[in-house]
């Protein structure tokens, strides 16, 4: 059984409030959220049990064979990158990196305090995205490769 793009997209897209995406045409879109989603994998891939290199992007599925039991929580895992990944970017937004070096008040609705919040987003869903990892890899790891 394979893991469609959209079914991991529709996932991500579900975890977001992205206006942009919506003056955006369907092709634009598409672009970027596949870049999200290439970008978590390649995090991902190293401790994933299957083999997500196995993509036909014409038909855009991971082709391996995937235990049914497995793939709502593969699709979550890469569907938390992939928000990690969609708040990136704010965090060296132009706009608010002028406006923090310029302002000399700090106030709560300074842009000092809006790009404070968004480095905390970030770090919850970076931390959130790890953990996920971790339990991902803590079940489905192999103890006996390990060399102790």
């Amino acid at each position: 059984m394979g893991i469609s793009y959209d079914a991991i997209e529709g996932a991500f897209l579900s975890k977001i409030t992205e206006f942009e995406f919506l003056k955006m045409s369907e092709k634009d879109r598409g672009e970027i959220v596949d870049g999200y989603l290439k970008r978590a994998i390649t995090e991902f891939k190293p401790v994933c049990t299957y083999d997500l290199s196995k993509c036909d992007d014409e038909t855009r599925e991971f082709t391996d064979d995937f235990d049914p039991k497995d793939v709502d929580e593969i699709i979550e895992i890469v569907s938390e990158g992939m928000v990690k990944q969609w708040l990136k970017p704010y965090l060296y937004r132009q706009e608010i990196l002028e406006n923090v070096l310029n302002t000399r008040d700090y106030t709560t609705y300074s842009p000092a305090e809006l790009l404070l919040r968004v480095g905390n987003a970030y770090k919850e869903a970076k931390s959130d995205y790890t953990q996920m990892v971790r339990e991902y890899s803590y079940n489905h790891g192999d103890l006996s490769e390990l060399h102790l």
